[in-house]
């Protein structure tokens, strides 16, 4: 399995922070056909990335889904972001450059300002969850289910003024 590094203040992968619209094509065009997603569904690479634009058209915000680790290890300081369970996550990154503590959804986002780096998640579950009564009276898929939000979905970088 090939890495996907997530650079702060630079890119993830072949996308770069800057980049002009064209250019960011032209990746998703090169991982497209070197990974052959382009037979099961042609637009997979845009359901990975998610990249958004300042007013002179150039890249400001790239966002990489957690099922980018069908594909990729995605790394930040050989940290794999979508196999380190979220709260083991936040203590590593926090090491290297705190987190904004008065982040208002706090526990679903992690913003480390200082790298323009951002982690998120849809609903908390900590492992403590799986102690707790609710959980254990689920069938094992709904378990499961529950189980994925350990981790982080999406991973962002941008850039901070």
């Amino acid at each position: 399995m090939d890495n996907l590094i997530i650079e702060p203040k630079i890119g993830i992968g072949m996308i770069k922070l800057g980049m002009s619209k064209s250019e960011v094509e032209h990746c998703i065009r090169s991982y497209s056909n070197q990974y052959d997603k382009l037979d099961k569904d042609p637009n997979y690479f845009h359901y990975v990335f998610t990249i958004e634009y300042d007013s002179l058209g150039k890249v400001n915000f790239i966002e990489v889904a957690s099922h980018a680790k069908e594909q990729f290890n995605c790394l930040f300081k050989e940290i794999d972001l979508f196999n380190t369970k979220a709260d083991e996550l936040v203590k590593l990154i926090d090491k290297i450059s705190p987190y904004d503590r008065n982040h208002p959804e706090i526990g679903w986002t992690y913003s480390f300002p200082e790298l323009g780096l951002s982690l998120w998640r849809s609903r908390i579950f900590n492992e403590e969850d799986t102690k707790e009564e609710w959980f254990k009276e689920m069938d094992v898929e709904e378990q499961e289910d529950e189980l994925r939000f350990r981790y982080f979905e999406t991973v962002s970088l941008f850039f901070h003024v």
